[in-house]
């Protein structure tokens, strides 16, 4: 009786390791690097998570998961308040949604996926946080890290995918 009461709960822990991961590499872009500009990071790095999460393993990304790492992100970064949870629900919905165009494919496929869905997020960020500011905001730091996320994207991934052994079931 005690391995399957053991194993369901190994499973438990298993299935939220996306999650923490996605954590842990919001909080590691978010420490203080000295760096200009390296609070872009962690939206980046959440975005990525999200993604590919959803694309490969999206029962352990529910929406609600990707909501409150944007609400994370919102907190830390000192954006708009609910800005990154917005885009992380729609970047869900998207990936999510193009599951069976984006999983089984080459890398390059996912990467473009990411390029694509990314470019959507940015845009949609753009707008939102205009509207949020009532004025047209510069659009050059939106871009520059669209740019970090497609060049971070590989590295990312590549880390996930290692960690997705880990989150299959017992």
């Amino acid at each position: 009786m005690a391995a399957p009461l053991t194993n369901k709960v190994a499973n438990f822990g298993r299935s939220g390791i996306p999650f923490a991961i996605s954590v842990l590499l919001i909080l590691t872009a978010i420490l203080p690097y000295g760096l200009p500009k390296s609070s872009l990071a962690a939206p980046v790095l959440a975005l990525i998570s999200v993604y590919y999460w959803s694309v490969f393993r999206p029962e352990l990304m529910p929406a609600g998961a990707a909501f409150l790492l944007g609400l994370m992100v919102d907190v830390l970064s000192g954006g708009p308040p609910g800005l990154n949870a917005l885009i992380l629900i729609i970047v869900h919905w998207a990936a999510s949604g193009q599951r069976r165009a984006l999983a089984g494919k080459s890398f390059a496929v996912g990467w473009l996926g990411y390029l694509l869905i990314a470019a959507g997020a940015a845009i949609i960020n753009w707008f939102v946080a205009s509207l949020f500011h009532a004025t047209v905001i510069e659009s050059v730091p939106l871009l520059v890290s669209h740019a970090i996320g497609t060049a971070a994207y590989p590295l990312v991934a590549i880390f996930l995918a290692r960690m997705q052994p880990f989150t299959q079931p017992v």
